[in-house]
């Protein structure tokens, strides 16, 4: 039996414990440009392109393993990117660099959650940095792993 792709319809969505609802809040509005939807005492629904961030207020993990992020279109505007953080007083990984083959870089929220930014070199059949959510289907006969979902 072949693996039938998942066709999201809507928001991606991510849920994250918070230690302070207001402090997480402010990062992500202010800093990410995410919209706050609503919610405050226990929970608060945050949006921004197709994802949908959830925070609810409880216990974050000690040392968070895992992350979400975006794609840029370019290394210069990673770099800008980078710098604008820096400006702002972020808490940053290493920065970007060609020389070291990182195309990426970490800003972390206020519980320490990483959040990766990223110049994408790879190709996808439904096109680079582009979220088309199945959209747009690979040609007949491509050597694509089929059970793979677009994102």
């Amino acid at each position: 039996m072949v693996n039938k792709p998942v066709r999201p319809v809507g928001s991606m969505h991510i849920h994250l414990a918070v230690s302070d609802m207001k402090t997480s809040i402010d990062f992500y509005t202010t800093v990410l440009g995410f919209f706050y939807d609503h919610g405050i005492s226990e929970i608060a629904w945050l949006t921004r392109c197709n994802l949908m961030l959830t925070l609810g207020q409880g216990e974050p993990p000690k040392d968070p393993q895992h992350y979400f992020g975006w794609a840029v279109e370019s290394m210069a505007e990673l770099e800008e990117l980078y710098e604008h953080f820096y400006r702002k007083r972020q808490r940053l990984s290493a920065p970007p660099s060609t020389e070291e083959a990182r195309y990426y870089f970490f800003i972390y929220d206020p519980d320490g959650y990483p959040i990766v930014i990223s110049f994408e070199q790879m190709e996808h059949p439904w096109g680079r940095g582009v979220c088309t959510c199945g959209a747009v289907e690979p040609e007949a006969g491509d050597d694509q792993n089929s059970s793979v979902s677009k994102p």
